[in-house]
């Protein structure tokens, strides 16, 4: 895996992750329960991780199909 895809994709799924954990946490608190960090950092993982593999999946095609 090269450097510049795995940096890319890192700083993607962090970026993401965060921002779709701090919607959910947005929508329980507005939803009147309290905030659960457990939920935060499982929604922040989950999410981030997924977002990262997208990211490098698209990071590589796009680069496969400008180098072909």
């Amino acid at each position: 895996m090269e450097i510049k895809y795995l940096k890319k994709s890192i700083i993607g799924g962090v970026i993401g992750g965060l921002i779709y954990a701090m919607f959910m946490a947005g929508f329980d608190y507005f939803g009147d329960k309290n905030f659960n960090t457990g939920k935060f950092i499982f929604h922040f993982i989950g999410f981030g991780l997924f977002q990262a593999i997208f990211f490098n999946y698209n990071f590589r095609k796009k680069d496969k199909k400008t180098n072909s």
